[in-house]
């Protein structure tokens, strides 16, 4: 692989990883600065301040318009804890090529390690289904979402339990009225069964 092949990927990366920085962030409600508080009290190397965030969000373009600043995977991981997410998620399609096989779907990395009970049956219930439709992806990274912190409520988030588990409920719930509007039904195949055909 080239040197100008082996930016061209770093850049397309590290432009997917910016945006959905971005995107989680605003829609967080948080600054910049409040993302480098964050992700600085989850273990972010020195010197990752909002500056650094704006630089790592628009790739510092140069004169030529190309990106200038790459994400280490130290700043990946640390502003995936910073937003609350895993790494996988930050890298959004691109996470295909960390995983053994080309072309499968990457797993949330805690999720497949089956860290606790709740995020254990979530995911076996989610692999039961098979393929996803449209909208599934979504309420299934937010049922494992939710499993994950009810596995890891302690202190004030224990005493939110019975509403985390509530959402997740309403999210399971949600996936399933999904999954049975999208399987026909061999009642309704056809309302005009008993009639005769017209001569």
């Amino acid at each position: 692989m080239t040197q100008d092949q082996t930016s061209g990927i770093a850049s397309l990366i590290s432009d997917v990883i910016g945006q959905r920085i971005r995107d989680l962030r605003e829609r967080a409600g948080m600054s910049r600065e409040d993302l480098a508080a964050a992700a600085s009290e989850a273990g972010a190397p020195a010197g990752l301040t909002g500056t650094v965030i704006r630089f790592l969000e628009t790739g510092r373009p140069g004169r030529d318009g190309q990106r200038t600043r790459y994400f280490t995977l130290d700043e990946l991981a640390a502003l995936a804890a910073g937003l609350e997410v895993t790494p996988m998620e930050l890298l959004g399609d691109q996470a295909v090529l960390f995983v053994g096989q080309a072309g499968r779907p990457a797993a949330c990395p805690t999720c497949a390690a089956g860290v606790g009970e709740m995020t254990r049956v979530v995911r076996e219930d989610v692999d039961k289904l098979g393929e996803l439709g449209e909208l599934e992806p979504t309420l299934v990274a937010t049922a494992l979402r939710l499993a994950g912190a009810i596995d890891g409520a302690t202190g004030e988030a224990a005493a939110r339990l019975h509403l985390l588990t509530r959402e997740l409920r309403a999210t399971v719930e949600q996936l399933t009225a999904a999954r049975r509007r999208d399987e026909p039904d061999d009642d309704d195949e056809d309302e005009f069964g008993d009639l005769d055909a017209p001569e």
